[in-house]
């Protein structure tokens, strides 16, 4: 999360009330929204290669040893991917998951980041990642995103249509960059460095070296506040947008320059492809050294993935062949749902095969799946078969400088709750999740929090239970999506409001 935003709700007070219910709603008309999450078995993939660098191919699961938490654990599932096929003549007897020849898709998540990238060296990735949309197989299919520094737009979403991503793409080349901007205000403090060095006969050689010392690391606070915000949407973006099945890749175009500013800033980004299986590859987009460049490659290989540079922006070209051809190594955990992050290493039994694959998954818990649903809607919208929260809120008041306290009603259709039986009638829990979003792009996540009651008779099915909350906010216009996580039929749904601050004098 971006530290400017968390003060938008600074806590969340909850007040476990239910009454009679509204009267159920008819039922919005479906359409296609994909939020699945596949919990049950985790799959790694894993590029091998000899001692010159070349992929080895004809391996089986007797080949591997997969270590989860520094633990071996059994490969249950084994195939070998060639050029974008399941090959299983021999998987060291593990299960093959795709039969022989079967097609293995790919689904490429294009990710712009515009304000690190130099316009001219990102348009010349774009245009020629549009000629090289010709690689995509008959089972791939890409989505574009395009970060500006306050939102995220959908481009395109997953398709295969390659004529709309041509000119989803022709129209990210439309849009502004700021990476010149900047890289300038990063620059400006070298000047000083510069300074020095044409006027070294003024000073003793131990002052340059200790001034040298002091401006090495210094950080432009304009970058790093991008940065921040850069790192934190692309990570939100993973979360929030539609997790396809199968083999994932992050193509993130950006800028390896940034890496000097505050690389810890993309851990929630790694940890967001590990957690749903994503692998990244960086394409730099700033002709930044290569020292950066090389710190960008490292960042990507955690994922499985590796920085992807070529002087002729064959950048797409690259990962489609770093992507066609693989292992594919499966295996079940004993799932606890909780949030626990678990380390994977795939090691190969041979001295002379170096593996790469990602580092770890993460046991994800109910609550925070309807945290990501939240994200989800707040980001890029909701299904509106989801939208079956009725959110209403009640009238603001003072809460110290600049905040106020709101009311909030929130009624849960009757059929999404499960209802415990006990001594004195039922108890009814629903987890809540609540983002706040303003018109700036800027937004906050709250901790999730957990709904309760406790009812002396069932309700009557077609009906809400009535919630009764309170949020505390940053007295500014914003958007609130809440989600409540359905155990019934394994979703989260969700309702918004619109918060208007108050009039001055009130």
């Amino acid at each position: 999360m971006v530290k400017h935003t968390r003060a938008f709700i600074g806590m969340f007070l909850l007040a476990g009330a239910l009454s009679s219910a509204y009267p159920q709603e008819q039922a919005p008309p479906e359409q296609v929204f994909g939020e699945s999450i596949d919990v049950r078995v985790v799959n790694v993939e894993a590029m091998v290669t000899d001692g010159k660098g070349k992929p080895v191919r004809g391996l089986t699961a007797k080949d591997f040893r997969l270590l989860v938490d520094g633990g071996e654990v059994p490969i249950e599932y084994f195939t070998e991917v060639l050029d974008g096929k399941a090959m299983t003549a021999d998987t060291g007897g593990a299960a093959p998951p795709l039969t022989a020849g079967e097609a293995v898709g790919r689904s490429y998540l294009i990710y712009i980041d515009e304000a690190f990238s130099l316009a001219a060296v990102r348009n010349a990735a774009l245009e020629r990642l549009q000629r090289d949309l010709t690689l995509l197989a008959d089972a791939d299919q890409m989505a574009v995103l395009a970060f500006d520094g306050s939102r995220i737009d959908v481009l395109s979403a997953w398709t295969r249509d390659r004529a709309a991503l041509a000119a989803a793409l022709e129209q990210a080349r439309r849009r502004p960059a700021r990476g010149n901007q900047t890289l300038a205000q990063q620059r400006k403090l070298q000047q000083d460095v510069d300074w020095i060095l044409e006027n070294a006969d003024s000073f003793e050689g131990d002052q340059i070296a200790a001034f040298l010392n002091d401006t090495s690391g210094r950080i432009s606070p304009e970058a790093r506040t991008e940065l921040g915000k850069t790192a934190a949407a692309a990570a939100g973006a993973l979360r929030g947008f539609e997790v396809p099945p199968g083999r994932k890749i992050l193509l993130f175009v950006s800028a390896a320059w940034s890496m000097g500013v505050a690389p810890q800033l993309y851990r929630p980004m790694i940890e967001a492809a590990n957690r749903l299986g994503y692998t990244i590859y960086p394409a730099d987009t700033a002709k930044s050294d290569a020292r950066e460049v090389t710190a960008f490659d490292a960042l990507a290989r955690t994922t499985g993935g590796r920085a992807v540079v070529s002087a002729k922006m064959e950048v797409f070209r690259q990962v489609v062949a770093d992507t066609g051809s693989y292992y594919w190594l499966g295996f079940t955990p004993a799932w606890k749902a909780d949030d626990r992050r678990h380390r994977i290493a795939v090691e190969p039994r041979r001295p002379d095969l170096t593996v790469r694959a990602r580092s770890g998954f993460s046991d994800l818990s109910r609550r925070t799946e309807n945290a990501m649903k939240a994200e989800s809607v707040i980001l890029f919208g909701g299904a509106e078969r989801d939208r079956r929260l009725i959110v209403q809120l009640g009238e603001p008041r003072r809460a110290g400088r600049g905040r106020v306290e709101v009311p909030v009603v929130i009624g849960v259709p009757v059929e999404s709750l499960a209802l415990m039986p006990q001594a004195s009638g039922f108890l009814a829990e629903a987890p809540l999740a609540v983002v706040a979003m303003d018109g700036r792009g800027g937004r906050a996540d709250l901790p999730t929090a957990r709904l309760k009651v406790e009812l002396a008779a069932s309700p009557r099915a077609g009906t809400f239970a009535r919630f009764r909350t309170v949020v505390k906010l940053r007295d500014a216009a914003q958007r609130l999506v809440f989600t409540v996580r359905d155990p019934v039929h394994e979703t989260s749904i969700w309702g918004q409001a619109e918060y208007a601050p108050l009039q001055r004098g009130r």
